[in-house]
């Protein structure tokens, strides 16, 4: 009885394959089992097949390898934007005056200094050196290098170093004469904030309010980073503002002056005038890391160009490896609501400044257990510049966990981004022969007079876009063509398979059972006559 049924199972797989190999829609395989094939064509026949499944495995591999690495693309947008569908940009001005001559004499009081440390041995105690120690963490590196060992370890207390510079900075509204925004005139000491950066206290027009750009439970509480926006009129809507259109007429237009004897030279080196920073409404300014300069008595025209960055939401459904880039919900940052690269790098120089230097410098975003760094420390925030941004030093000694600690901060680029080309123009300003004409004898040689026009260059501009490259229906698509390239492969092939292997066997075992069943019968039907005559 076993061997009966092993000789029917046999029986059953041998039939099932016969009919598999002659009826199969995949290429090759009906000539495995052919009677009026030789043994030699039928191998080379199981070659060629396994040949050819091994290039369809090869290029799928390839394929799925594509799929995972690469699955998103940057293309254009099908349609052009609108600048009117954008915010107008976020404009930070940082003069490189810092103080006001009346209030300090930064050169006369360090010339000052410097004659009492070499006749008296460093014993001064002058009233002007927490002053000095405070403004000096706004000068250069050439300041530093030559006289910043003196005030570094002088014993005087440098630790409101925000108060003090408030107290120390220009005048708002004696830098910031008029401005003009779509034709609209208005004093720009009303529009034009001042935000606190590691250049001291700049202005900032057409930024994000504070509580709308840092996490207000997170940060300290002894001063603020920026204060608040009030609306042109009744009828305006808060910041951030919305382009009006394109051209000098719909932008913004500055006009600016300083007093010629508040220009210093020590401090800020031989390059006088402003820095000035064009960024998203909800990035917190660094001016240091760039900016355009914009020298004394020059009148300067800006012509931007937007470069915006969004993502489909096809491209949404990928992890952020995949995309490298975050949405706003995914990418936690501890001082700011707003993600975007910028943002993030602040945050990660703070945290690496705070473990490096056990302090963060006064424009960083810090908690109350946090302290300001002093002057002592300025090569110490310095070196951690050159660690953050990867600036190849091979002096430069290497901290496993500094390392680890940058490498954590993963500041990928934001999901939605916008950034601006610029064109500039500039011409000298000859206020001296304008002012003669006026009659304004009396104010030619007191200040200079600088004008800043920024605007958008052209109404409609081509957004990129992260968009799917290769989705599951173009990689199912792809393997069923490289399947069907190779092999003949389709799905109804897939399914056939399983039709031999589940279903076919219980058919065919019935069928032959059913058969030697009959063919018993037979037997025993033309027996039977034979044992009947014998009796």
């Amino acid at each position: 009885m076993p061997t009966s049924r092993r000789r029917l199972r046999r029986s059953v797989r041998e039939e099932v394959f016969r009919e598999y190999c002659t009826n199969s829609s995949i290429h090759g395989v009906r000539y495995f089992d052919r009677d009026e094939r030789t043994t030699c064509e039928r191998f080379w026949w199981l070659v060629v097949f396994l040949l050819s499944m091994l290039g369809c495995c090869v290029m799928i591999y390839k394929t799925y390898v594509k799929w995972n690495q690469t699955p998103i693309i940057v293309t254009f947008s099908e349609k052009t934007t609108p600048v009117w569908d954008i915010h107008f940009p976020a404009i930070t001005i940082c003069p490189e005056t810092k103080v006001h001559t009346k209030t300090l004499n930064f050169t006369a009081e360090m010339n000052a200094l410097l004659e009492d440390y070499n006749y008296i041995n460093g014993t001064s105690d002058r009233e002007a050196i927490d002053q000095l120690k405070a403004v000096a963490q706004l000068c250069n590196t050439m300041f530093h290098s030559k006289y910043g060992s003196l005030l570094q370890y002088l014993n005087n207390t440098d630790e409101d170093v925000v108060g003090m510079l408030k107290n120390l900075s220009l005048s708002r509204h004696g830098t910031l004469g008029l401005c003009q925004y779509c034709n609209q005139y208005m004093l720009c000491g009303e529009h034009l904030k001042e935000t606190l950066t590691e250049e001291g206290f700049c202005y900032t027009f057409n930024m994000m309010p504070e509580e709308d750009i840092f996490r207000k439970s997170s940060l300290q509480t002894d001063y603020t980073y920026t204060e608040s926006w009030f609306p042109f009129s009744e009828h305006e809507t808060l910041t951030p503002l919305y382009a009006r259109g394109a051209g000098l007429h719909a932008g913004l237009t500055l006009f600016l002056r300083q007093i010629k004897e508040d220009v210093d030279y020590m401090c800020t080196g031989f390059s006088q005038g402003y820095k000035l920073m064009i960024h998203d409404p909800g990035e917190y300014p660094q001016v240091s890391m760039r900016n355009m300069r914009i020298p004394f008595g020059h009148e300067i025209s800006i012509a931007l160009k937007p470069q915006m960055m969004i993502t489909s939401q096809s491209a949404a459904d990928f992890s952020w490896e995949k995309r490298q880039c975050f949405f706003n919900h995914e990418r936690h940052l501890r001082y700011f609501k707003i993600y975007n690269q910028e943002n993030c790098e602040l945050e990660c120089l703070t945290n690496v400044t705070q473990a490096m230097c056990g302090c963060v410098r006064f424009s960083m975003p810090r908690s109350n257990d946090t302290k300001v760094c002093p002057l002592s420390m300025f090569h110490c925030m310095t070196d951690v510049k050159w660690i953050v941004y990867d600036i190849d030093d091979p002096d430069r000694p290497v901290n496993e966990k500094i390392t680890a600690m940058v490498n954590k901060c993963n500041c990928l680029p934001a999901c939605s981004s916008i950034s601006y080309d610029v064109e500039t123009t500039q011409t000298t300003l000859d206020v001296e022969k304008f002012l003669r004409v006026n009659h304004e004898y009396d104010r030619s040689d007191k200040f200079y007079i600088t004008t800043i026009a920024i605007y958008f260059k052209e109404s409609y501009f081509i957004t990129s876009k992260r968009s799917e490259l290769y989705g599951w229906v173009d990689f199912l698509a792809n393997c069923g063509g490289l399947l069907g390239l190779f092999m003949g492969v389709s799905i109804l092939s897939l399914l056939e398979i399983c039709y031999f292997i589940t279903i076919r066997p219980f058919s065919v075992r019935s069928r032959i059972a059913s058969a030697e069943k009959r063919k018993s019968n037979e037997v025993l039907n033309v027996m039977l006559p034979v044992i009947t005559k014998r009796e």
